[in-house]
């Protein structure tokens, strides 16, 4: 990419160098010993007269007068106290130069050095101080041209290696508002340099066009001309500073550039991922392109834009060419640190097609970044190999070490979902379809289920499926059903996890606390509800817990935390209502909600009916709530007294008689009661 410079202008001089041509060879000698003292022996004439001045690529414009407190800060002052404290580079035995402020970005090289490691932004201008011992103007000087006391000469080398000018070529860079310079202010806090001037480097000409871009590397210099007599000049260049504007990619793939980082120089630049590689027959290719670390402060490039180009070949006839944009919003000149395209499935439709793509990745300044090309085959679907399933495919889990300990229960937290992904080990293999195979029991209501679990497809060879989480107390066993494409079929090793028992989760329940579970059953289905809504609402609005039940159970759970248990306030009553969206009650009616209403005690041991409807009961055995679906109500129950030692065995039966279909009941009640007599030696304090 080819800039245009601004504005420039020749100056043809009466010159008697001072340093002439060999300064540039001896300029690291001359700066080092510049650098070694704060002052010079030598001595030049005092000239009155302060004078007015700007310079360079650069507008030298006039700067405000420094205070005394940026005189007290200067470096080479000895009643220096302010936190302003810059470097203030030699550039004569009796001048120097320094920034103007804490505010501007620091491109004078730190002492030993000619180059700045701080990288400005292009459309800031910066502002200069050159620091002097005695007048650096004569009476009435000029404000530019030849024979101006200050010049700033700028010239640069843009990010693709064209030079924005030479300083060989005996031109000068300067303002275009016939202002090289401002000056003198004087400072006589400052004993060492009581004589200042301003030159700014502008970013933009009197006419608003860019005099600088991102990624250009500037060579800077300041030039002193002296008036002996009004006849004879003399002029001293002083030593060439150099900085890089930021904004850009900090490696350049073009020859004469700074930034010249040879082939390398785009992968120096961005990250380039494609997934997968060679993808089978069916499968989306995802291409992302993310910045690396070096493109960040204090270089600050990102992507401004960026395409995949793309050809697709069968048989040596072109099927398809087409490009891919990558979306990208640019504000200002931020653009992004990352962005990705997906190529259709629909490009991966003919197997032993050839595919060619490239990637293009510009800047936010338009600097151009290009990957070599690359090359694909689109693969059949094959078959598995070995017809073992651990030699042909893998697993990965989330947590990991549900799959890293085949064969060894893991304990999860209660609610904690596994997220499996199986893998094809073989790239031209492809996986045709897979899934779950669940087996989960809780032991507390004798409940045991098996069910299956679809996978979904990621690509070709990747599938990813989800085990929900589970309740306190709960058993799970999984495998892995895979096939390929000719329908062979697969079955991984036994996985098996555990959630700790609400006695092993919360060992101890505080006086004043309780808890209590919720368990949904249809009898006219003979299944425990999944996916049935329950909301649990204390006094005064202080618990509003909602939660789905899982193969039948729920409780109250902390919020935004699935099935982790949340302890009540005891002494209470709170409400408890279920819907669930399979129970219609009547032909033609909607979903309605069931309620009930229950008074949680610390120790909970009452056994009662809590609701009894033509539709549903709910009925309460010591800290667990059972809703009823589709079954005929029993007649109200009236708890017992303490010393009673319970419903006898006979008066349960005959209550469960009434139930015409409730034999399942029956069994969840005897567990009920034998976990109760555990929970009443646990939670009794």
């Amino acid at each position: 990419m080819v800039r245009r410079p601004a504005v420039r202008a020749q100056s043809h001089r009466r010159t008697i160098w001072t340093t002439g041509a060999a300064l540039a060879a001896l300029a690291p000698m001359i700066l080092l010993a510049f650098y070694g003292a704060g002052t010079s022996m030598a001595a030049s004439p005092a000239v009155a007269a302060p004078g007015g001045a700007t310079v360079g690529h650069a507008t030298l414009a006039a700067a405000g007068a420094p205070t005394p407190a940026a005189a007290r800060a200067d470096a080479t002052s000895p009643a220096a106290t302010a936190p302003f404290n810059p470097t203030c580079a030699k550039i004569d035995t009796t001048v120097c130069i320094s920034i103007q402020s804490a505010t501007e970005p620091n491109i004078i090289p730190p002492a030993g050095s000619f180059v700045s490691s701080v990288e400005p932004n292009a459309s800031l201008d910066i502002h200069l101080v050159i620091k002097s011992r005695f007048f650096l103007n004569a009476t009435s000087p000029p404000k530019n041209g030849p024979d101006s006391p200050i010049a700033l000469n700028v010239t640069g080398v843009l990010w693709n290696g064209d030079p924005y000018d030479t300083y060989l070529d005996g031109n000068v860079w300067h303002a275009d508002n016939g202002s090289w310079w401002a000056g003198p202010q004087i400072v006589p806090q400052n004993q060492t340099y009581p004589y200042w001037y301003t030159v700014t480097i502008a970013a933009k000409s009197s006419g608003g066009s860019p005099n600088f871009f991102p990624g250009e590397t500037v060579t800077w210099w300041i030039e002193l001309t002296q008036n002996i007599a009004n006849t004879t000049f003399t002029h001293h260049e002083g030593p060439h500073f150099q900085f890089t504007y930021g904004g850009a990619w900090p490696f350049s793939p073009y020859q004469g550039s700074q930034q010249y980082s040879g082939p390398n120089a785009t992968f120096a630049d961005v990250n380039v991922s494609v997934h997968p590689r060679a993808p089978n027959w069916n499968d989306t290719v995802k291409v992302v392109v993310n910045t690396t670390a070096a493109d960040a402060y204090p270089v600050n490039a990102s992507i401004g834009s960026a395409s995949v180009t793309f050809r697709e070949t069968y048989n040596s006839v072109t099927v398809a060419s087409t490009s891919f944009p990558f979306p990208v919003n640019v504000t200002g000149t931020v653009g992004a640190v990352t962005t990705s395209i997906v190529i259709p499935a629909a490009y991966a439709q003919l197997a032993g097609a050839t595919v060619y793509y490239s990637i293009l990745v510009a800047d936010t300044a338009g600097d151009q970044l290009q990957t070599p090309q690359y090359t694909y085959t689109v693969g059949g679907n094959g078959s598995f190999l070995s017809g073992t399933f651990t030699d042909d495919l893998g697993i990965t889990s989330s947590p990991s070490d549900v799959a890293g300990a085949a064969g060894v229960a893991v304990t999860l937290v209660p609610g904690q979902a596994v997220n499996v992904t199986v893998t094809s080990l073989n790239p031209g293999v492809a996986i045709n379809a897979a899934q779950l195979v669940e087996s989960f029991s809780y032991p507390a209501i004798n409940e045991r289920i098996t069910v299956n679990i679809p996978m979904v497809r990621i690509t070709s060879t990747i599938f990813r499926g989800t085990l929900p989480g589970t309740p306190v107390g709960s058993f799970v066993n999984f495998t892995v059903d895979a096939w390929d494409f000719d329908q062979h079929q697969l079955v991984s090793p036994e996985f098996s996890y555990v959630t700790p028992s609400f006695a092993e989760y919360d060992p101890f329940v505080p006086g004043n606390e309780t808890f209590f579970y919720v368990y949904v059953y249809d009898n006219g289905t003979h299944e425990w509800v999944s996916g049935a809504t329950v909301q649990v609402t204390g006094p005064h609005g202080f618990v509003n817990s909602v939660s789905n039940t899982t193969y039948g159970v729920s409780y109250p759970n902390a919020s935004a935390a699935p099935y982790t248990p949340l302890l009540v306030s005891a002494n209470e009553t709170y409400h408890i209502s279920v819907r669930d969206l399979a129970f219609v009650p009547a032909v033609g009616g909607t979903p309605e909600f069931l309620n009930a209403t229950v008074v949680a005690y610390h120790s909970l041991t009452a056994r009662q009916t809590l609701t009894t409807t033509a539709n549903y009961f709910v009925v309460q055995e010591g800290s667990s709530i059972l809703f009823y679906l589709n079954g005929t109500a029993p007649p109200p129950v009236v708890s017992p007294p303490a010393s009673s030692g319970g419903i006898p065995l006979p008066a349960l039966i005959g209550l469960l008689a009434t139930i015409g279909t409730a034999v399942p009941l029956y069994w969840w009640w005897t567990q009920i009661r034998a976990r109760r007599k555990e929970e009443e030696k646990r939670v009794t304090l």
